[in-house]
């Protein structure tokens, strides 16, 4: 399981932030078109002298157009896994059902947006990093900087654990234990600005995750991140030997690594429960029900276009 929950996550976040790690944490918003910082680099942020390293190496490796492309072809997938292989449920019709204002539905709508885009970038940043622990790819290439990428400057509305009410609380920790972490990622915590949202889709995604097909889908995307990851140019190498002699300690390696592979297995997972999400404020993939007056033959399927909440 990622994160396991023996295993406490130490973060620094951005409005506790200073210095160097500031800065690099507006240059990481800045590469990726995010407004705000992913948990995985808050991460990083505990062991300062990594982040600075890490940050060097990796920023030429994301900054160019084959990163974004890669990142569009594991969004794709995870997409393409949850409509195929899993029953996705009209979300759409239950926003509307439950009188969310016409301004609420496109900042939810937004939100899933917003982390369908962002998340495949840092599951490929985990994967890049991991490869890179193993001295980088058995080929380097090299490809300039300065790619084109969506640009998302909606700052986020969040419901932290800490200030989530008792029900919120409740979803929070049934989530941690059905996924086998200790901690909500922001996504989450974005979803739960809307309460009756967050539990809707909570309740049609559970089961999904407790499905052995789940496992393998979400360990298919991993796969498919790593491959990707291989095949990038300006890929980094921080090998265990280059850490070391740039005098990084043991703990500040080891802990670097382990958040890592943590976040790459945490990462695969929420690329395909987002992309369930965005799948089910689309109208889902189940066949509607008969409405009076249409015929078989009318009834709106998965194949025909989507219709957004808002």
């Amino acid at each position: 399981m990622p994160l396991s929950r023996k295993r406490r996550l130490s973060v620094v976040r951005e409005g506790d932030a200073s210095g160097r790690t500031l800065e690099i944490y507006q240059e990481i918003k800045s590469s990726l078109g995010v407004p705000h910082v992913n948990v995985i680099f808050q991460a990083y942020g505990a062991h300062p002298r990594f982040l600075d390293m890490m940050w060097k190496l990796l920023k030429p490796a994301i900054e160019t157009r084959e990163f974004f492309s890669c990142a569009d072809r594991l969004r794709a997938e995870a997409y393409t896994r949850a409509h195929n292989y899993f029953s996705v449920p009209d979300l759409c019709d239950r926003v509307r059902e439950i009188h969310f204002s016409s301004g609420a539905q496109h900042e939810l709508t937004d939100a899933v947006e917003l982390f369908h885009y962002n998340n495949p970038l840092l599951l490929l940043i985990a994967a890049l990093l991991l490869q890179a622990f193993e001295d980088g790819p058995a080929q380097e290439r090299s490809a300039e900087m300065g790619a084109d990428h969506p640009v998302f400057t909606q700052r986020l509305v969040k419901i932290t654990e800490q200030a989530a009410p008792a029900p919120i609380r409740k979803v929070y920790d049934e989530m941690k234990r059905t996924l086998g972490v200790n901690f909500i990622n922001t996504d989450y915590q974005a979803f739960a600005r809307w309460p009756d949202f967050l539990n809707t889709y909570w309740s049609a995604l559970k089961p999904v995750v407790s499905s052995p097909l789940y496992s393998e889908s979400s360990h298919a995307v991993r796969e498919s991140a790593m491959a990707l990851a291989s095949e990038l140019p300006n890929a980094p190498q921080l090998s265990v030997e280059r850490m070391q002699e740039a005098g990084l300690n043991d703990d500040e390696i080891s802990g670097a690594i382990h958040i890592t592979e943590d976040f790459l297995g945490l990462l695969s997972g929420l690329v395909f429960n987002v992309a369930f999400a965005k799948i089910a404020l689309e109208g889902g993939n189940q066949m509607k029900s008969p409405q009076p007056g249409k015929k078989l033959g009318q009834i709106q399927r998965s194949e025909e276009p989507p219709q957004r909440a808002a």
